[in-house]
């Protein structure tokens, strides 16, 4: 039996006693997918709130053309009882207001002053209120419609005033402006759906962490290291096998991911929010060609760190350091304003996050570019490997 083989079946067998090995492959991939399936659903949950919105209204009764057209647009009116002042809000229903949305009685309340219909009726500008708390995230989409509808009637009234002064209401318009947005509906779901490649990625660094940093820096700690490098076997031999063990956990993590992630995506109803998520065969070749790599990648880098470390804990700050680098090419990706290049997949990381943003929008890149971006992730794989093969060969790594 080769040599590597026989030190990654021994790192294997190793790391399936290891439960810190075991939680960095499972914990990720389970946990990952676990937050997309409940922020989509958060989402669309929202999303049917803001549709079913209850609005408490102080003075509503000054205002019955603007309650009536609220309510022919799915707004419930919820009348208040509190004295206002005449043209004005006291100063005592603005603190009742505050303590009301304070103790989370409302999350925001309309306010109409007492003089609103003699202003509208004397063609006049008249103020009226929305208290909330921004901090609130889960109220903004419904202060949002509930303000969009209060402008939508101005403009209304608006229209109104100038066709009683006989005035074509279109000489305020002279411009108008339609938007077609030729986008699939796949091709819109990217910018809900670009941290998946995020987590793909994470996923590459963080399943094989575990048996990567203990087949390294946890040997030299135990001092088992000097005894497993007395063998008559080439350095490279046991750096190969201490790798390939690793990257078999994290191809396992990426699998998992990914197979969680498309089980979750298909149980939320994503055509409630315009967008669609269909991967077939010829995505699946693709993300498999994108993120195969990147399990070799991570689990070198990580074997690198770990040779070079001079323990365990001190690996284990080298690789926190290493587990946010998935994030810098998602925030380019965000900032990305010219789309995938074929530069970037000279990247590492980058390429791959680009690619998988494509596959996921619906546009299924080239064949030369996956091949391109995972000779380029394998090449960087064998000069990390090699690096730390010709640490071993110090003694000063060895026996420090």
């Amino acid at each position: 039996m080769k040599p590597w083989l026989v030190v990654m079946l021994k790192e294997l067998r190793d790391a399936s006693r290891d439960r810190r090995a075991l939680l960095s492959l499972f914990i990720f991939p389970v946990l990952g997918p676990a937050m997309i399936y409940f922020m989509f659903t958060k989402i669309i949950d929202l999303g049917e709130q803001a549709q079913d919105i209850e609005l408490p209204v102080v003075g509503a009764e000054f205002a019955p053309d603007l309650m009536d057209f609220l309510r022919q647009n799915g707004i419930t009116i919820k009348k208040l009882e509190m004295d206002l002042t005449a043209g004005s809000f006291s100063a005592a229903v603005s603190t009742e207001v505050l303590a009301a949305i304070t103790k989370r009685t409302y999350d925001f309340v309309l306010l109409i002053p007492a003089d609103f219909r003699t202003r509208v009726a004397e063609s006049q500008t008249v103020n009226v209120e929305i208290h909330h708390d921004s901090s609130r995230p889960s109220a903004g989409i419904k202060i949002s419609r509930v303000q969009s509808l209060i402008e939508a009637w101005g403009r209304e009234t608006t229209a109104l005033r100038l066709l009683v002064r006989g005035i074509n209401p279109s000489l305020i318009r002279p411009i108008n402006i339609g938007r077609i947005d030729i986008a699939s509906d796949q091709a819109r779901a990217q910018s809900l759906l670009n941290m998946i490649p995020m987590f793909v990625i994470m996923a590459a660094f963080l399943s094989g962490v575990g048996i990567a940093v203990d087949a390294t820096a946890g040997e030299r700690e135990r001092k088992s290291l000097e005894p497993l490098l007395v063998n008559p076997v080439l350095r490279s031999q046991f750096v190969l096998g201490k790798w390939f063990a690793a990257a078999v956990f994290s191809i396992l993590g990426l699998i998992m991911v990914m197979t969680l992630n498309m089980l979750a995506l298909s149980n939320v109803p994503l055509e409630e929010l315009g967008i669609s998520f269909n991967i077939g065969p010829t995505e699946i070749v693709g993300i498999l060609l994108v993120t195969v790599p990147l399990a070799f990648f991570a689990t070198s880098l990580q074997i690198f760190v770990g040779v070079f470390a001079k323990s365990f804990k001190d690996a284990q700050v080298y690789i926190g350091l290493m587990s946010l680098l998935p994030m810098l090419p998602y925030m380019y990706n965000i900032l990305n304003t010219t789309g995938r290049e074929l530069w970037m997949s000279l990247v590492p990381m980058l390429g791959q996050n680009m690619l998988l943003t494509d596959v996921v929008s619906g546009r299924t890149p080239a064949l030369p570019d996956f091949a391109l971006a995972a000779a380029c992730l394998l090449l960087w794989s064998l000069v990390f490997i090699a690096s730390a093969a010709k640490l071993l060969k110090r003694e000063r790594i060895i026996f420090l």
